[in-house]
């Protein structure tokens, strides 16, 4: 007991109140997965500047910049994982969420996926990682 009649008492906190707007839920797919994946091109302005991929199984999905893209690639970042979130939040599997996209108009940041553009079969996120660190440079030579 303190010395001191005016401290409170030793223990957790309490005058913090209700900490409900936190949450341990979930608001994105997973980021990798060791599951088979499907992934589609993303293209900006003509050029190939990543990849968009979802596993048919487990709840994941991702965008990755493709190497050598430098600014186009890590911006197209931030459209492709708010189009994620919206997709999970409206119910989608991470594959209806990635296959939505395809032959959409282009967002100027963004990208796109093609409405002609061929899906690959990837046998995880890792693969789909090692494609898009091949580098773009030297290309059209």
């Amino acid at each position: 007991m303190s010395n001191f009649p005016d401290e409170p008492p030793m223990g957790r906190p309490t005058e913090f109140g209700d900490i409900s707007p936190f949450t341990l839920e979930r608001r994105e797919y997973l980021g990798a997965t060791e599951t088979p994946v499907y992934c589609l091109p993303v293209t900006l302005r003509g050029q190939l500047i990543g990849y968009v991929w979802a596993s048919g199984t487990a709840d994941a999905a991702s965008f990755c910049a493709r190497r050598g893209t430098g600014a186009a690639g890590f911006d197209a970042g931030g459209p492709w994982r708010a189009r994620l979130r919206k997709a999970r939040e409206d119910g989608l599997s991470p594959l209806e969420a990635i296959r939505l996209w395809v032959g959409r108009p282009e967002d100027p940041t963004g990208g796109g996926v093609l409405a002609g553009a061929e899906e690959q079969v990837m046998p995880n996120s890792q693969a789909v990682r090692a494609l898009a660190s091949r580098s773009a440079e030297g290309e059209g030579k």
